[in-house]
């Protein structure tokens, strides 16, 4: 007899999320007399499918639109990440642009309003450093292989068994949006992340732990440059993670570090940098009902220009309190403190910041 193919029907579905703020930084006047007002949106258009074929495997995807994609807000990119995967008995494989799994498994802290990991902590007091803290120990401990963001990728994740999962990412190219095969020259290649979390509960405690790694290839055009801050500038990239979050009857608490022990090497002369460096970060909270507080504070540092052999420094305190008006629909405020410290100390810049916001997700 003739067998007859699975079938499956895909169903499809629209989410997604959207932040507006509406605050007051103050911000040094060697900053540049920065405007003290300033307004921050951010937010997704998320469509999701997904299907089960007569086998029992399921297959879906998601597609992310970004709101604000222009060059005067900052980005570029309409399509943020697009992915397929195939779920089932022997776990998940995904397929696209995506983040690695030792970034999808990491543990961070709670945090109440507007997040302190990876890049919200330059809103309203502008960093002036030449590091970024995006995915690198300058502002987060969620790091990706070479500051990647968002690169096409294959990542396997395994079920979870007795809470433990693991997970491992091959990024060929670690480029955003790259489609076509690269010259090796100037960029670094083969990443490989590793995850691993573990999720449990005891006597009404719930625990939470993580850990990850990450390496990426340098690809060709690396030469060895003597510089005063000591950086081998032809090694590969090297990084790791960990996370721990503790929750009881409302009350949650977590830490979490990230150690990049050889950086990403970039620029040339008086420019070459590298993103070597740490992170700490901690935070606690508490909710009762609608009612959401909490504190965090993360320190985190870049080894930055290679002709100095100071780091950039960065410390970010805050506290933020939340309140649900309904499902999905939030209203937050936060109060902080930043602070940039450039290894020149020409771009330091500190200060106090307010904010307000309406926080919808659907």
């Amino acid at each position: 007899a003739l067998s007859t193919p699975a079938s499956a029907q895909v169903e499809v579905t629209v989410g997604g999320y959207m932040q507006q703020w509406f605050g007051w930084g103050d911000n040094d006047a060697a900053a540049g007399n920065l405007q003290d007002v300033n307004t921050f949106t951010e937010g997704e258009i998320i469509f999701s499918f997904q299907g089960v074929t007569d086998n029992g495997l399921t297959f879906g995807g998601q597609v992310q639109l970004e709101d604000n994609a222009n060059s005067t807000s900052g980005t570029t990119d309409i399509i943020d990440e697009s992915y397929l995967f195939v779920s089932g008995d022997f776990g998940r494989v995904l397929l696209g642009s995506e983040n690695s799994a030792a970034y999808l498994m990491h543990i961070t802290p709670p945090a109440v309003g507007m997040g302190l990991n990876s890049g919200s902590q330059n809103r309203f007091i502008a960093n002036g450093t030449g590091s970024s803290p995006f995915r690198t120990p300058f502002g987060a401990t969620t790091i990706e292989a070479a500051g990647d963001n968002d690169s096409e990728k294959i990542t396997y994740f395994t079920p979870r068994f007795n809470g433990v999962q693991l997970g491992i990412s091959y990024a060929p190219e670690l480029i955003q949006d790259d489609v076509v095969q690269q010259s090796r020259v100037g960029q670094y290649v083969n990443g490989i992340s590793i995850g691993a979390n573990y999720v449990g509960e005891f006597d009404g405690v719930e625990v939470s732990l993580s850990g990850g790694f990450v390496y990426a290839e340098q690809g060709a055009g690396f030469t060895t440059v003597a510089n005063v801050a000591g950086v081998d500038t032809t090694d590969d990239f090297y990084g790791a993670n960990a996370g721990i979050s503790i929750a009881y009857m409302g009350f949650e608490a977590g830490f979490s570090y990230a150690n990049v022990w050889s950086g990403r090497i970039s620029g040339a002369g008086a420019t070459l940098a590298s993103t070597e460096g740490q992170a700490f970060h901690g935070g606690i909270a508490y909710t009762t009902g609608p009612l959401s507080l909490g504190l965090g504070a993360l320190y985190g540092t870049s080894e930055g220009l290679l002709n100095d052999s100071d780091n950039d420094e960065h410390l970010n305190v805050q506290g933020g309190v939340q309140y649900e008006l309904g499902q999905g629909i939030s209203v937050a405020g936060i109060v902080g403190w930043n602070e940039f410290d450039d290894e020149g100390t020409t771009a330091d810049n500190e200060g106090v910041y307010v904010a307000g916001g309406v926080l919808v997700s659907f």
